[in-house]
């Protein structure tokens, strides 16, 4: 007889795990579609020290304890990728390289990934010296000097947050600053942020870590000496499999309600994938137990309306 789940979550992260313990806890039968590692990007992060409980933690060790918790309470992983979706019916179907998945209730927590430069010494000193994640990183670059790449608020709100830890923030915009939030005033009295308009950059130098950033501004090449690089030119939410599927913004993040539910009866979204998340760890868990508390109770109707 064909398996039909009461909740699919499609995403293994915190927010996926976080989703699928409380749901499981309240009784329903869920599953995790996973296409990279349990505990998904969250295994590639360095030491984390904004994680409430933790004062320093390995990110592949956070992600084995999410992935132990859900083993604990015997929810199953299906080490695949969603290739499609079809929310159409009563049932929500998912489709893989493998098999076809049917359950009552969806919940995607699929994430997001940051922009990267694309620029030469990117790839070779991530996690070396260049950082996706101010708030995450920031702390490591103690009393250093660090370069922020970026023109939007993201860019703006981690210059700030950066300046009360380092000794040095340089701000690198390839345009004037486009941020509608924040002026060139925030900075006024900020002793130790230096803003570099029209700065392009080129090239990450280093030896084991990042020792200094080439960029180009009016038309000559220059080279400024700093101990760390953070990106902050926007993420892309991983919605490519979604388009025309579920509503979105313009820049492809899920819209939700504050109970994380989509346009979609039955659909719910959670974490990095969700328009307006703060895209932290944290906030990650706090909007899947949300979600999973929700996708619970939305079982038990579905399951009153078809007995009936």
């Amino acid at each position: 007889m064909e398996k039909i789940y009461d909740i699919l979550i499609v995403g293994g992260g915190p927010a996926g795990i976080s989703s699928a313990i409380y749901a499981k806890r309240a009784g329903r039968e869920v599953a995790i579609l996973e296409k990279f590692l349990p505990g998904g990007q969250l295994g590639l992060i360095g030491q984390i020290e904004n994680y409430a409980g933790f004062s320093s933690i390995d990110g592949n060790e956070l992600s084995m304890k999410f992935f132990e918790h859900a083993q604990s309470l015997n929810i199953p992983f299906i080490m695949e990728e969603a290739k499609s979706f079809d929310f159409s019916g009563n049932y929500k179907v998912i489709t893989t390289n493998t098999q076809i998945l049917k359950s009552k209730a969806v919940i995607l927590a699929l994430g997001s990934h940051s922009k990267e430069l694309n620029i030469e010494g990117e790839k070779e000193f991530k996690g070396r010296g260049v950082s996706y994640c101010a708030i995450c990183d920031g702390n490591f670059f103690k009393n250093k000097k660090v370069a922020v790449i970026g023109s939007g608020n993201s860019a703006f709100s981690d210059v700030i947050y950066l300046s009360n830890i380092c000794s040095k923030v340089y701000l690198l915009t390839k345009e004037n600053l486009k941020s509608t939030n924040y002026s060139e005033k925030e900075f006024d009295n900020k002793q130790n942020v230096e803003i570099l308009n029209g700065a392009l950059s080129k090239k990450i130098i280093g030896s084991d870590k990042v020792e200094s950033l080439e960029f180009e501004q009016n038309g000559s090449v220059k080279n400024i000496d700093v101990d760390g690089i953070f990106v902050a030119i926007g993420r892309s939410p991983d919605t490519k499999s979604l388009q025309g599927l579920i509503e979105m913004n313009d820049k492809g993040f899920i819209k939700t309600d504050s109970l994380m539910r989509t346009n979609i009866e039955g659909v719910f979204a959670c974490g990095d994938i969700r328009e307006g998340s703060l895209r932290q760890i944290a906030t990650a868990v706090g909007d899947g137990a949300i979600a999973g508390t929700e996708a619970g109770k939305y079982v038990l109707i579905f399951n009153y309306k078809n007995k009936n």
